[in-house]
């Protein structure tokens, strides 16, 4: 870089001016950043942190929100992949094990392990199969055995006691020892641990907020515009006037199921992707509840294919179904989908039924698998690749990343990463390998209640949902006061207002899916609607006729009202 960087933070994260006005100010400043990352999802934005904390300049441009794609709408696991061993992806299962065991050390405000309960209804039976995958000479998959299992967690285990050690497996063959009500079929139980995250959208933004106070050299915009004519990129903000034009030396593409469209956007055809989609139900029954007992359970939908449930609170997480599709706008949830997912938690135990009427909310995701050419989408490979190209004419580098799980967002953004030093004649000098995130450390709910004059409940609630973060949220509260948010009274008017200001949340969409996790603790109520849309109006001047739009569209939107949505299987 020919200009020296900014060496402290700015105060970007004071609330008298937004994070998002701050990045439109760095902009005017960034005409020539070295790196643009496309995509604000969790590879892009873990990719900006490894940038941001090696002082590479770069902008992040996302068209939508951040997370607004595959990393909202996960499993909220942190897991090595157990079932990716009988498709003999070592390396993937080996990396994830890994990274998940990193992400309990290093995020444990947000990550802690799991104990899952796995119901199985063979002890030998699928086992060749299972083995005759292993050896490639089948891509089926087919019922999973107690003997097959035991050989996968054995392995599974070697993998991930490298960093941080969970409990060793166990497997009950006596009826005595299994939950209640399990379907008469099941011949053995085994539990072991994975790792849960319990707001996976809260630890991106936390990296995109740790990687903006590197310095003035680092900008993230959300909701906007861009275009690409060879060598520059025409950037616009949706939400308000003004083009700032950028001009970098390498382009990273982490737009997730849009990266060939983004591609092509940018003078090259690729066919990198293999659209899967994925939907999950939010449920809320009580006696479903209490029988989980804070465990999930990972079980047979009855014809081969594995389902989870695990619990988000007092409600369960119910998924997930697998359907393939060309269009990466495609956010549809098919009554085909919710069907095959109630009719699969209905087969888990005898004496608990599940229906619509269950459904607070859904979510969906199309997972961006590598396109390496297998009929089979359970059989597709989750692995990750960094592909290059060049931009036709000007020689600029694309590294684009395609595939991966959430679990190993880091270990993928710093390979991608390591490629951009390369090809900018740079060097690492910060590894993330044992960073913690910034949420991670000692704080104690008292020390959060005297800050924000709250009482301890509260208290205890923003930590559980912010770590160490919750300082500035109490700060906030006890600014502004902190007076319940209607219909959702486990949030306030000013927390929801420093999820604007510090979390550059613009539209209704963005605070109820992604900045909070209302809609999948709460049957979201119109007057919340209705509250937070004047919340954004007061705070970031959005357009009155606007908002009311987005209201009315949250009201027939299923991830948002679940089976209440005025127009089940509406989509984005």
């Amino acid at each position: 870089m020919d200009k020296p960087l900014v060496d402290h933070p700015s105060d970007s994260r004071q609330e008298s001016v937004s994070i998002r006005a701050e990045n439109l100010r760095r902009l005017k400043g960034l005409a020539e950043p070295e790196v643009v990352v496309i995509g604000g999802g969790v590879n892009g934005v873990a990719t900006l942190r490894e940038l941001a904390l090696n002082r590479i300049a770069c902008v992040l441009l996302d068209t939508g929100d951040f997370c607004g794609g595959a990393s909202g709408a996960s499993s909220r696991m942190a897991h090595g992949g157990l079932r990716y061993l009988e498709g003999r992806e070592f390396r993937l299962v080996a990396e994830s094990a890994l990274e998940r065991d990193r992400l309990i050390t290093h995020a444990d405000h947000l990550v802690r392990p799991l104990e899952i309960v796995v119901p199985l209804k063979h002890v030998f039976r699928g086992f060749r199969r299972a083995v005759m995958r292993f050896l490639g000479m089948t891509r089926r998959s087919g019922p999973l055995s107690l003997l097959a299992l035991e050989g996968a967690l054995y392995l599974y285990e070697i993998f991930g006691h490298r960093e941080h050690s969970l409990p060793r497996h166990k497997t009950s063959l006596r009826r005595g020892d299994f939950p209640a009500g399990l379907n008469q079929q099941v011949c053995a139980v085994t539990r072991y641990f994975d790792g849960q995250i319990s707001h996976p959208e809260g630890l991106v933004l936390e990296m995109l907020s740790e990687a903006l106070e590197a310095g003035n050299y680092i900008a993230a915009l959300n909701h906007v515009l861009w275009s690409f004519d060879g060598t520059a990129f025409t950037a616009q903000d949706r939400f308000g006037a003004g083009l700032h034009i950028l001009k970098p030396r390498v382009i990273i593409n982490a737009g997730g199921a849009w990266i060939d469209r983004v591609n092509a956007g940018l003078g090259c055809s690729t066919h990198y992707v293999r659209g899967v989609k994925g939907a999950h139900l939010v449920l809320h029954n009580a006696a479903l509840g209490r029988r989980m007992n804070n465990k999930a359970f990972y079980f047979d939908d009855g014809a081969g294919r594995m389902v989870i449930a695990l619990p988000i609170g007092d409600n369960i997480l119910l998924g997930t179904t697998e359907v393939e599709t060309l269009n990466p706008d495609d956010g549809a949830i098919s009554e085909q989908e919710i069907d095959y997912l109630i009719n699969a938690i209905n087969g888990l135990f005898s004496d608990i039924t599940v229906d619509r009427q269950h459904i607070i909310s859904m979510t969906t995701g199309i997972r961006p698998l590598r396109n390496v050419g297998c009929s089979s989408t359970t059989s597709a490979a989750r692995d990750h690749a960094l592909e290059e190209n060049r931009i036709p004419g000007a020689n600029m580098p694309l590294l684009s990343l395609v595939g991966g799980k959430w679990t190993t967002f880091r270990a993928f953004s710093e390979q991608a990463a390591d490629r951009a030093f390369a090809l900018l004649g740079r060097s690492r000098r910060i590894s993330t390998t044992d960073r913690n995130y910034p949420g991670a450390g000692q704080c104690t709910a008292n020390e959060i209640a005297a800050i924000g004059q709250l009482p301890l409940a509260r208290a205890e609630t923003l930590l559980r949902r912010y770590g160490v973060l919750a300082r500035e949220v109490a700060r906030s509260c006890a600014n502004k006061g902190d007076r319940p948010l209607s219909g959702a009274p486990t949030y306030s008017r000013a927390e929801i207002e420093w999820l604007i200001h510090a979390r550059a949340a613009c539209t209704i969409e963005d605070i109820i899916l992604r900045r909070t996790r209302l809609a999948s603790a709460h049957e979201i109520q119109h007057e919340t609607l209705l509250e937070v849309g004047e919340i954004l109006i007061a705070s970031i001047k959005r357009d009155e006729n606007d908002i009311s739009a987005e209201i009315h569209k949250a009201l027939a939107d299923p991830r948002i009202m679940g089976a209440r949505a005025r127009c089940m299987g509406a989509g984005r």
